[in-house]
């Protein structure tokens, strides 16, 4: 049997999936059958290229190695924030209101110039996190202007992206749409769903003026993504949700994830939707949305290039935090070091330099590497696990949940990358589908099915 190949059962059919081979087809069981018992075939045979491109071993993705080369440079500038949100769990209600220094964010951007330069890039990356990273206004600009001339300076592209709530003025908002290349700006559909989820009070809800930060930057330079936190609530409504933001704010991309449980939301009695209902709603979201030419979003879908992580852990990035440390991760440390991870790569210390233990970022690159629960996974190699903190870290219990819907958006994505629409639609509608393939039942038992 070759390894990472992996038959996906869809009705009475197939997906062999072969991510590091690059291959993927829809058979039949008969031909299944004979492909994974190591049947040879005759030249001519479909089957035959098949089984020769498969008989090739393909390595998975490198591991890192050498120097730290940052995927992109984090700033929290902040983790206070303007919002009440019901599901948060940043703890923002409790953050002290204290930004980062502008003495750190400028070391941050020479040491990110450098790095870039060292590593041949042509881009200067530059994120921006929160909190709401904006309620530090006065250290977002100072950083973006510093890029822009140590960019020039050095013939890097600067490239800024952002987080964000949208509750700033419009001046700022015009600022960040002229300035910024990528927008992230959290919308969670209809005005009963957002003000539900995103108060600025507890009589006031942010709908209208995220609404109207999201139709200025509709018509700016920036590209707009809508991220929508997906509840039990409002799982049923996203292909209505997905044809109005589509007609009333023009984005680039649709991002939609599932509510992630926390204390303060089970409190507010807000409950994460049934994974099926999530998966079926998304496929069907995303044809609607593709019939208006934007693209659907979801974390953990498929991709045609193989990874071992799916978020910036792994990847060498360098996320500087309000107190000068210097991790791999956005989230709370608290909320990694509960789950036995040390995300920390360094800090910077009084003379303003970045300190990075390599020994750290090594072991983080082989981290992601190790997922020994995802092995027989069919979505490995572009699920990659998931969130290192909330779903594979160290003797992780799997959420059931997010693999459920994880296996049959990626399902649907490969049978719509074959041109199966109609059986992509049809796996989406039926719940029993669904759950043979991400429950892993074998119709077969000669075929490992994952």
């Amino acid at each position: 049997m070759f390894d990472n190949v992996f038959f996906i059962p869809v009705f009475d059919k197939f997906i062999l999936h072969a991510p590091l081979h690059g291959v993927t087809a829809l058979v039949n069981e008969k031909a299944a059958q004979e492909l994974a018992g190591g049947r040879t075939f005759a030249k001519g045979s479909p089957l035959y290229e098949i089984n020769k491109e498969l008989s090739v071993p393909a390595a998975a993705p490198p591991v890192r190695e050498g120097p730290p080369e940052a995927f992109f440079l984090g700033l929290v500038t902040t983790r206070n924030c303007n919002l009440s949100c019901a599901y948060c769990g940043f703890g923002a209600s409790a953050a002290p209101k204290s930004a980062m220094t502008l003495d750190q964010a400028v070391a941050a951007v020479d040491w990110m110039v450098e790095n870039s330069l060292q590593a041949g890039k042509r881009e200067l990356n530059i994120h921006f996190f929160g909190g709401e990273p904006f309620l530090a206004w006065d250290l977002v600009e100072v950083v973006v202007h510093k890029a822009r001339w140590e960019a020039a300076k050095h013939g890097l592209v600067p490239h800024f992206e952002t987080s964000t709530n949208g509750i700033l003025p419009e001046k700022r908002a015009r600022f960040v749409g002229d300035y910024f290349d990528v927008v992230v700006l959290s919308l969670d559909g209809f005005r009963e769903y957002h003000d539900r989820n995103r108060a600025m009070t507890a009589d006031r809800g942010s709908f209208e003026w995220v609404c109207e930060t999201a139709r200025i930057w509709s018509e700016m330079p920036a590209k707009l993504c809508l991220r929508t936190c997906v509840t039990a609530d409002s799982v049923s409504h996203l292909e209505d949700i997905g044809r109005w933001y589509c007609e009333a704010f023009k984005p680039d991309t649709v991002n939609f994830d599932t509510l992630q449980t926390w204390p303060e939301s089970m409190a507010a009695g807000l409950f994460p939707p049934d994974p099926y209902e999530f998966a079926s709603h998304f496929v069907k979201a995303r044809k609607a949305i593709r019939a208006y030419g934007v693209e659907t979003v979801y974390a953990a879908d498929y991709t045609p290039e193989p990874r071992h992580s799916f978020c910036p852990v792994g990847k060498d990035t360098i996320i500087v935090t309000p107190n000068g440390r210097l991790n791999n991760c956005y989230l709370l440390e608290k909320d990694w070091q509960v789950r036995g991870l040390d995300l920390n790569l360094g800090a910077i210390n009084n003379n303003q330099e970045l300190e990075i233990n390599r020994d750290a970022v090594n072991r983080l690159r082989k981290h992601v590497t190790l997922k020994p629960s995802c092995e027989s996974c069919f979505c490995k190699w572009s699920c990659a696990g998931g969130c290192h903190v909330n779903h594979s870290y160290p003797n992780a219990v799997l959420d059931a949940d997010f693999c459920i819907q994880s296996r049959v958006i990626t399902a649907c994505s490969l049978l719509e990358e074959l041109g199966e629409l109609e059986m992509a639609e049809s796996l989406a509608a039926g719940r029993p589908a669904m759950e043979a393939l991400s429950t892993r039942i074998n119709y077969c038992e000669q075929i490992p099915v994952c």
